[in-house]
């Protein structure tokens, strides 16, 4: 799995598009700002994108408990088990929408805290993680 993570407008978008050649792969691509949330299933697709990790943890997994935290765990596994079950890429996108500021308003701050969670447990369970930043990768791990 791969997970890219950088600010809003940024290019991820753009970068992993031309990473992965998407013009000559067969792909599939969600994302959550159109409402998308995909469940893992069989598809002739190589490569899956999932995009708006943020939007899906505040749109599908309020209020942020160690239920919420499990339900995360077992779709970001759940995924992991797919892309091991034949060639298969999974890459995750999610804004980086902390950069250290803290919010006010109490849900806001549980929101970012289980974004930050989240990213955390992606991060340790990719094989690859890119931060995008004006267009141009760095790779982390």
């Amino acid at each position: 799995m791969h997970f890219v993570s950088g600010g809003a407008f940024q290019g991820k978008r753009k970068w992993v598009n031309a990473h992965y050649s998407f013009a000559h792969t067969p792909y599939s691509w969600y994302c959550a700002y159109e409402n998308m949330f995909p469940f893992p299933h069989d598809e002739t697709a190589s490569v899956v994108v999932l995009e708006g990790i943020e939007h899906w943890i505040r749109e599908y997994f309020f209020p942020y408990t160690d239920d919420e935290k499990e339900a995360i765990r077992s779709y970001m596994c759940a995924w992991k088990r797919w892309e091991q079950a034949g060639e298969r890429t999974v890459v995750w996108i999610g804004c980086d929408i902390g950069q250290g500021i803290v919010p006010i308003d109490a849900h806001e701050r549980a929101w970012r805290d289980m974004v930050g969670w989240t990213y955390q447990q992606l991060a340790s369970i990719c094989n690859r993680v890119d931060y995008v930043w004006c267009g141009i990768n760095e790779r982390i791990k």
